[in-house]
């Protein structure tokens, strides 16, 4: 279509827009009428340009990608019909088709020079798939946006695969990288260095498809990366504390797992610049597995264990210590939270172990019970994790005292991968790859974009 042609189908269209014919109409027919018509003119436009593009003729001497030797084009493929799915609908075109002889590779001229995938939909198309499988709560929604807002009409299951597929394809990128930077290829660092670098790490739930019923609840690992703004306020009362300022939050998500999960979490972290920050944190709960993580992968990094999971523990021992819902539970409990804020972690400890040998140590095989929650905090929980709890330092160097942010992530997370009607697989394509996914989408580094840009220049088409 050249530009007179161009012109003459838009005059078309506006002569079906004029006021005679449309009088009777309300705004929103209008409106939709409109749309239709760019839309409509669009694909005209686009099936012209890959029509008229020289690369998709058999003619001009094209080289293989691979070896870069001359291309044969058999006569059946020289006018090969493809029908892609595009942003715009569906699109009829002819490109010639190639076979490389010496090197065995086959493909289209065309399709590589333009990105367009070997097989599926366009690439602006998948983009809006892959973005509706993000945001919706389920692939049944996804259908439904891109319907009612992009006007693609794709099934459920065809937008699970396609996601999938997708989701895929990050996996893979994400484990050579992590292959890479083992080998001493780190990722390229992002500029400039933060003065502040946090990472923190937490685990949630997700619904697996296993035979056995005990065993469908598997942990997702959700890795957050990010650099904050101290905010220093050493004379904050408990519970006035607000801390450093989460800026840029980038995530890695995984079914793995914890120890290879470590080994992702760390290579976002020398993405965010881990070797170059002036300081580095790690927030956790103080889970055995994490703070094992933290000590093979992060060194450098100063742990600090999350000052409410260290109340939950003293609210849980003042229960056993003094009984459920009693007046001196409830002292013992608000003496213990002072002390922890003022970093009176000796003496917090020492109170502890009086009370649990009050009460006396657990019997062999007792594995719940006041004895074992008091024996558990006395003499593990809190002479193992001290070192993590000096909170008036924290709080002097405004640093955060609090994984919420890890927490907040996991929910982020969960509003697609976690439902009682949610089940995923774990053994092929599934759970895996849709947090992958989701770790791009939520990653607020322009990521996202970042990567369709790549996906765009027909990297790795497949």
């Amino acid at each position: 279509m050249n530009e007179q042609e161009y012109l003459e189908v838009c005059k078309a269209r506006y002569r079906v827009c004029g006021y005679e014919r449309t009088k009777n109409m309300k705004l929103e027919e209008l409106e939709r009428m409109i749309l239709d018509g760019q839309v409509e003119l669009g694909r005209l436009l686009l099936q012209s340009r890959l029509e008229e593009d020289p690369r998709g003729k058999a003619e001009g001497g094209h080289l293989c990608p691979k070896c870069n030797r001359p291309l044969r084009f058999p006569e059946k493929h020289k006018w090969q019909r493809r029908m892609l799915r595009t942003s715009l609908g569906e699109l009829p075109y002819h490109r010639a088709y190639g076979i490389c002889d010496p090197c065995g590779y086959t493909g289209a001229p065309l399709d590589e020079a333009l990105g367009i995938p070997r097989r599926g939909p366009s690439v602006g198309a998948l983009r809006k798939i892959c973005h509706a499988a993000v945001v919706g709560r389920s692939f049944e929604a996804a259908r439904d946006m891109l319907r009612e807002l992009a006007g693609l009409l794709f099934g459920r299951q065809h937008i699970r695969t396609l996601s999938e597929r997708e989701g895929r394809r990050i996996v893979e990128e994400r484990n050579d990288e992590v292959k890479a930077a083992q080998a001493g290829r780190g990722p390229q660092v992002c500029v400039p260095a933060p003065e502040l670098l946090v990472i923190a790490a937490d685990g949630g739930r997700v619904h697996t498809r296993q035979a056995v019923p005990d065993e469908r609840w598997k942990e997702d690992k959700v890795g957050v990366v990010y650099d904050a703004l101290a905010r220093p306020d050493p004379e904050a009362k408990l519970g006035e504390y607000e801390g450093a300022k989460a800026q840029t939050k980038t995530y890695v998500a995984t079914m793995e797992q914890w120890a290879p999960c470590g080994w992702m979490l760390w290579v976002e972290a020398l993405r965010r610049g881990y070797d170059q920050a002036k300081t580095v944190l790690f927030l956790a709960d103080g889970a055995p597995t994490i703070r094992a993580l933290k000590e093979l992968h992060f060194l450098k990094a100063i742990f600090i264990l999350d000052f409410w999971h260290v109340l939950e523990h003293l609210a849980e021992s003042a229960r056993a210590a003094y009984g459920e819902g009693t007046q001196a539970a409830s002292d013992c409990y608000g003496r213990w939270k002072q002390k922890l804020w003022d970093g009176k972690v000796e003496e917090i400890i020492q109170d502890l172990q009086k009370q649990s040998r009050r009460l006396g140590a657990p019997e062999k095989g007792e594995e719940s019970g006041p004895r074992v929650v008091l024996h558990r905090d006395a003499f593990s929980y809190f002479p193992n994790n001290k070192d993590a709890m000096d909170y008036p330092c924290y709080r002097a160097q405004g640093w955060p005292i609090g994984s919420g942010v890890a927490e907040s992530s996991v929910k982020q997370f969960a509003k697609r991968v976690k439902g009682s009607e949610m089940h995923w697989n774990v053994s092929h394509t599934g759970a895996e790859e849709m947090l992958a996914l989701c770790a791009v989408f939520n990653s607020e580094d322009d990521r996202w974009d970042r990567y369709w840009d790549r996906r765009a220049q027909g990297v790795e088409q497949q």
